[in-house]
């Protein structure tokens, strides 16, 4: 692969020539999963939804772990899911455990050669699972493929839980207070790829791990990431997004040749009502917020 490939060659690009481009941590914060099983024809309340959807999670952790990320944070539950009310409510802990640490998914584990971590807040049932992976991890290679599961119940607690363990371990610098806080230090998340509303919360993008995040949202619920689609995010954060220079002295007289772009570029992050849920404005459709006439 050339030094700037073009997108259709990294798209078909062999594995071992993405290795240069692939960000060392990511989050991969997928969400819609009963959105995703009910268009799949099950009932998203049953067990069968889990079972289906932990399977399509697993599905796309490999894609994502073969493209050379080395950690990936996924995010189970936010503090919404746990504010809500009925049989998903009552089943939510349980499925959550038997998800991330029970027999079946530590044999994939084991299996896939992956280290497991867990990380949560304002849920003490999942302490005896946070123990269980922490000592399967301690025992694996260092250097494996390392997954963590971020649960946040309550965003006060993940203070909480943070500044406790900062000040136990007396942290002097961010790293210190990661090390304290996540019992390892992960190198900086630089790529998160959520879905739904263009939305950051502490919940979704783990404290004390990153600097700059280039972060993208895809409208198809649950865990349905393609290759095509994964790689050309990732062309994208490796290859389009760095446009940093240091030094800028001719660099604004550049926007002249794209005059229109600058002057009528569309609003990110714009959405209508779709039912019950929010989407966003296509840029097509999108009319230009124009600056107001002089007088």
């Amino acid at each position: 692969m050339d030094i700037q490939p073009s997108l259709a060659d990294f798209l078909t690009a062999p594995l071992e020539a993405i290795s240069p481009y692939a960000p060392p941590a990511l989050v991969y914060a997928a969400a819609g999963t009963r959105r995703s099983a009910t268009l799949a024809g099950l009932d998203a309340n049953s067990e069968e939804y889990v079972q289906w959807s932990r399977s399509r999670m697993v599905e796309a952790l490999q894609l994502i772990f073969a493209h050379h990320v080395q950690h990936i944070f996924t995010i189970p539950a936010t503090p919404g899911q746990f504010a809500e009310v009925g049989p998903y409510r009552h089943n939510l802990v349980r499925w959550i455990e038997w998800g991330v640490a029970g027999r079946d998914a530590l044999a994939e584990y084991n299996r896939l050669g992956w280290r497991v971590r867990l990380v949560h807040a304002g849920v003490p049932e999942l302490v005896d699972a946070e123990r269980r992976l922490a000592g399967l991890a301690a025992a694996q290679d260092v250097n494996a493929k390392t997954l963590w599961y971020v649960v946040i119940a309550d965003n006060e607690a993940l203070w909480q839980q943070l500044l406790a363990a900062a000040a136990t371990a007396k942290a002097g610098t961010r790293q210190e207070a990661a090390r304290a806080f996540y019992g390892e230090t992960p190198p900086d998340i630089s790529l998160f790829l959520g879905f739904g509303k263009p939305v950051i919360a502490p919940d979704l993008l783990p404290p004390l791990l990153h600097d700059k995040v280039n972060c993208y949202w895809t409208q198809r619920p649950g865990y349905r990431l393609t290759e095509q689609e994964l790689r050309t995010i990732l062309y994208d954060h490796a290859l389009l997004r760095p446009t940093w220079q240091a030094d800028k002295s001719k660099r604004a007289a550049a926007a002249l040749q794209q005059r229109q772009a600058w002057l009528e570029g569309p609003i990110l992050g714009l959405g209508s009502r779709l039912g019950p849920y929010w989407y966003p404005l296509s840029s097509p459709s999108h009319q230009p917020v124009r600056p107001p006439e002089s007088t």
